[in-house]
């Protein structure tokens, strides 16, 4: 193992050292393939769950999969999803039993209990440069986005087909009669893909000389139980975990089933979108400071821009993280200097996410599109929303 990661191991992530044990120099190749940011993650999360759960439990939940070869990051995405849940929990129970085997997780949370599955199939974790890497078995492999080459590898089979049964599968590791959570872990993938196997195949259908899409009834939150239906599923997160310098960054999506046998809480829900869904928690935020503003501030006009207009403009281009914020750009008559207005304004809505503001007067507005400003035509202009008038 390379000096380097060993020593961060030993000094920062005692935890993760010790599960991993004596097994460190017979794994030398693969954790200089993974670098330093996966195993580092795994070495917070570890410390995070340590705080909720003694690290006996931990070890039996975890240490044979950390200590066996090529299953890293399969270890990676479990011990994440504990540890996202550990904050907004109750309770927590690590590998409780169901039936004859057990589930991954069990969490008491908005006053439900809630079993959990996660699943990763990935053997190694590609760098953030070549997150389209098709030909080993990795977490992407159900989700292509291009066809198989080969026969072998079933190329007629759709990518939602593939979740669909994958979702299936992993359903049968939950228990009957209570309220359920499958974790798709998931690396390079097309997020339109996971929609179409839970809300239907999409296809694009020629009407009145216009090209418009339609969802075909065969995803698993609409169809009926006897057809191929989950409503044991209470609903799904799509997870992926992507390699940042020395950090790993978290892109997640929660997708509620209305056909849940156990539906979940809106208590419960709210605070799995807390824990899984950055996007909607960014939604319901600029709802409210879009009030405001609008009642408050008197504004000519506010635009969203950045990464979540790009991701409302296109359902599923994952353009939405963990570190995501909102970014807003207001015009207001104001005699005020630049950088009070974004102080008015902070101070005025004190957003409870990350909020980036420019306010321009109707005269700054004016000469930036008559001068042709790159940022204000193209970042703001093209590819914002506006949100008033």
């Amino acid at each position: 193992m390379p000096s380097t990661l060993q020593a961060t191991l030993e000094q920062r992530f005692p935890l993760l050292h010790g599960l991993i044990g004596d097994q460190l120099g017979d794994r030398a190749r693969e954790f200089d393939w993974l670098g330093v940011a996966p195993v580092a993650q795994v070495g917070r999360d570890l410390e995070v769950l340590s705080r909720w759960t003694s690290q006996r439990e931990i070890s039996r939940a975890h240490r044979d999969l950390l200590r066996n070869p090529g299953h890293f990051v399969r270890a990676m995405y479990e011990i994440r999803v504990a540890a996202m849940l550990a904050p907004v929990a109750d309770g927590l129970e690590l590998a409780p039993p169901v039936g004859n085997g057990a589930c991954d997780l069990r969490v008491r949370i908005g006053g439900q209990e809630v079993f959990v599955e996660a699943t990763a199939r990935e053997d190694r974790f590609p760098p953030a440069y070549d997150l389209k890497v098709y030909s080993r078995e990795t977490v992407e492999e159900s989700f292509r986005a291009e066809p198989r080459q080969t026969a072998e590898q079933h190329d007629s089979i759709p990518a939602s087909v593939e979740l669909r049964q994958r979702i299936t599968t992993e359903l049968e590791q939950l228990p009957r009669g209570e309220a359920t959570l499958v974790v798709l872990g998931s690396v390079g993938v097309r997020l339109i893909d996971l929609q179409a196997a839970l809300w239907g195949d999409e296809i694009v259908r020629s009407r009145g000389g216009k090209w418009t899409g339609e969802r075909v009834a065969n995803g698993l939150f609409v169809i009926e139980d006897g057809v191929g239906g989950t409503s044991r599923l209470g609903a799904v997160v799509w997870l992926r975990l992507v390699p940042d310098f020395q950090d790993i960054r978290v892109h997640s999506r929660l997708f509620v089933n209305p056909r849940a046998a156990v539906p979940l809480l809106p208590s419960s829900v709210a605070l799995l979108q807390h824990a899984f869904d950055p996007r909607a928690t960014l939604l319901k935020e600029l709802d409210r400071i879009r009030t405001i503003l609008v009642t408050r501030y008197g504004p000519a006009r506010i635009v969203l821009f950045g990464s979540l207009a790009r991701e409302l403009d296109d359902e599923a281009s994952d353009a939405v993280h963990q570190w995501s914020d909102s970014d807003l750009f207001v015009v207001k008559r104001t005699g005020a200097r630049f950088v009070e207005r974004v102080r008015e304004v902070l101070d005025l809505v004190r957003s409870t996410v990350g909020l980036n503001v420019l306010v321009y007067t109707p005269e700054e507005f004016a000469a930036a599109e008559r001068e042709g400003n790159f940022f204000v035509r193209d970042e703001i202009l093209k590819k914002g929303r506006v949100l008033f008038p």
